[in-house]
């Protein structure tokens, strides 16, 4: 069973209220500690680098003919399980699910997003959603409040008792492991090693990239939203001036920026994941002043936090009177701003207390860092199979070659624009291709999935062990997904059929797609846990700008799959996933397939009566 249910939480933080009420669309199991962190722990002990995309010279590393005493080792009492199966089953399994969480699907994917490190958003898709434009500012604040969300539900004190359990009980498994590998290290006259202070330092730097991620993710957007406000109260000339009351814009601007401040004052105390009690951990000493205002719990930590905050504003406010000489009767929107200002600048002196100095620049995601580890890899092997990528099939014949080649120019340039602002970018992309293959000289019928998932299981497979100029597709593909053009991608790229019908969505979610097709899925045996994913069917749209940043950052970190992607685009008005979803952009999908499914009942209802009359 599981030990705690997130569903009936109740913060009174207006900040994540919407996003603990949405969690009842589509309840899901969340198993705390992503289970994909073995594999990516386990090739860190082999020697590639940590999250941050450091290797400390002083870190031991597991020999490649060690990792077998993972697969064969049987500890005492662990009833003939060998280590890296017990391992696995302390994440969540039947055998072991106390645990085990409940959560909102809408909670719980953005947490697998930032637990790899992956931003809820890049820059690109922020632009091209318009949430930098004025008319979207609560939506653009629901993607910031809804990582403070994730983060206020892993600090609850059950979750963080769960996360911490889990990693220890795992630490345990790998002391076990130590033993066993020190006992032939010894007899090979070899220093030992040990793979569970590997696992802590692992998860330690883990939790860092995380957090400072997340963290940095969010107060930059916050800063970016809040500039323009703040020019807005200097500029705006109010038509109340001298009554001590503010006008109707100054109401909006302070509102707005109240509601910026309180997403970014608990961002800065919710964003951590306190590592007091994970065995191999010692708490740092010194640097950002914790002892005075850090503490493991939420709630007390952010006591702390809003003390300190409320301490420094009076300060400033003291400090501008003295200055003034006690003269109050400056203008009101220099008066607004100078208050802000005054809560903005207590907040960030709290901020490096608690935090530490922060930095500007957001770390490169770990999947990048992966990714050119193995091409460096394959650079010192002088192998020559260096590019990675997808394969993508033209199941749509009915184009001219001049249609064609001015829709796949569109489409590459929408798919190649995801790098702006990405760290790292310019070093991975050019080792990420499409595969183009064309359907109709296979003998492929006109978007015939089934037949291109039947040649791209047989290529890959054939592919397998085959030197690179052997190899049928000549770059590294992701198994677990490929993409598909077909009539209706072709027109969402060079027809407005499939665009926004109403001004209530953003168009932004509306721009071209791509068929992306799970190539395992068997649609009699169908998923694990169909009611985690209601209505999936092997295949999701999914939009052009978001194919390298999005899925296949995704799939290449493990962190996602297309069935797990699909509760996210299922509400949109023509299922597309357009990446995480918040509650009001999800509310005004829904409002507009309303509005639609009436209008088509209205319709069919008068052909009837005509029908009816018609007859008679």
């Amino acid at each position: 069973m599981c030990s705690y249910s997130h569903l009936g939480a109740t913060t009174g933080n207006p900040v994540t209220v919407p996003h603990i009420q949405a969690q009842q669309d589509l309840p899901i199991v969340d198993r705390i500690l992503e289970p994909q962190t073995i594999a990516h722990f386990i090739e860190f002990a082999l020697g590639r680098s940590l999250p941050d995309g450091s290797r400390p010279s002083s870190i031991d590393t597991l020999a490649d003919d060690e990792v077998v005493f993972l697969r064969s080792s049987y500890p005492p009492g662990s009833d003939g399980e060998p280590i890296l199966n017990r391992v696995v089953s302390r994440i969540g399994s039947e055998d072991d699910h106390g645990r085990l969480c409940i959560v909102g699907k809408n909670i719980q994917s953005l947490k697998s997003r930032l637990w790899e490190g992956i931003t809820p958003l890049s820059d690109q898709r922020w632009q091209e959603k318009g949430l930098h434009i004025p008319d979207n500012f609560h939506e653009a604040c629901q993607h910031l409040s809804a990582v403070v969300a994730v983060f206020e539900y892993l600090n609850i004190r059950k979750v963080r008792q769960n996360l911490r359990e889990t990693f220890n009980l795992i630490y345990d498994h790998f002391e076990t492991l130590d033993t066993v590998l020190n006992q032939q290290r010894t007899e090979n006259g070899a220093e030992h090693i040990s793979v569970a202070s590997l696992w802590t330092t692992y998860m330690t730097a883990h939790f860092k990239v995380m957090t400072e991620r997340a963290h940095t993710w969010v107060v930059q957007h916050v800063d970016a939203l809040r500039a323009p406000l703040l020019q807005g109260l200097l500029s705006h000339e109010s038509s109340l001036e001298g009554s001590g009351t503010p006008d109707q814009m100054q109401w909006q601007l302070t509102d707005a920026l109240h509601m910026l401040l309180e997403i970014s004052v608990r961002a800065d105390y919710m964003i951590m994941i306190p590592m007091e009690g994970y065995k191999g951990y010692t708490t740092p000493k010194n640097g950002s002043g914790l002892p005075k205002l850090y503490s493991p719990d939420l709630t007390e930590r952010g006591r702390l936090y809003s003390e300190r905050v409320k301490i420094l504003n009076h300060q400033a406010i003291y400090m501008n009177l003295l200055i003034r000489g006690g003269i109050t009767n400056q203008p009101s929107g220099v008066s607004y701003h100078e208050s802000t200002m005054g809560q903005i600048d207590a907040q960030k002196q709290v901020r490096k207390e608690l935090r530490g100095d922060s930095t500007d620049s957001i770390l490169q995601e770990h999947w990048i860092t992966h990714r050119l580890d193995t091409i460096r890899y394959a650079e010192e092997k002088n192998n020559s199979l260096k590019d990675c990528g997808l394969v993508i099939y033209r199941l749509t014949y009915g184009q001219s070659e001049t249609e064609w080649a001015e829709f796949v120019q569109k489409l590459e340039a929408h798919v190649s624009g995801w790098e702006k602002g990405e760290k790292g970018s310019d070093a991975i992309k050019p080792h990420l291709k499409l595969h183009w293959i064309d359907g109709k000289e296979l003998g492929l019928a006109e978007g015939d999935i089934e037949a291109a998932k039947k040649h791209f299981i047989e290529t890959v497979n054939n592919d397998e062990g085959k030197e690179d100029k052997e190899r049928t597709i000549p770059l590294n593909p992701q198994s677990n997904a490929f993409l598909v053009i077909d009539s209706a991608s072709f027109e969402s790229y060079t027809t407005d059929l499939y665009g926004a019908a109403t001004s209530m969505v953003l168009p932004g979610d509306f721009t071209g797609f791509v068929l992306a097709i799970d190539p395992w899925f068997d649609p009699k045996k169908g998923i694990d846990r169909p009611e985690e994913s209601p209505g999936y069917c092997g295949k999701m749209r999914i939009l052009g700008s978001l194919v390298w940043g999005d899925l296949f950052a995704l799939l290449e970190s493990q962190s996602a799959r297309l069935d797990d992607l699909w509760p996210l685009a299922m509400h949109h008005p023509n299922q597309v996933y357009v990446g995480p979803t918040v509650p009001l952009q999800v509310f005004n999908w829904r409002t507009q397939n309303a509005v639609r499914w009436n209008m088509v009942s209205e319709i069919m209802q008068h052909v009837k009566r005509k029908m009816g009359r018609e007859s008679s």
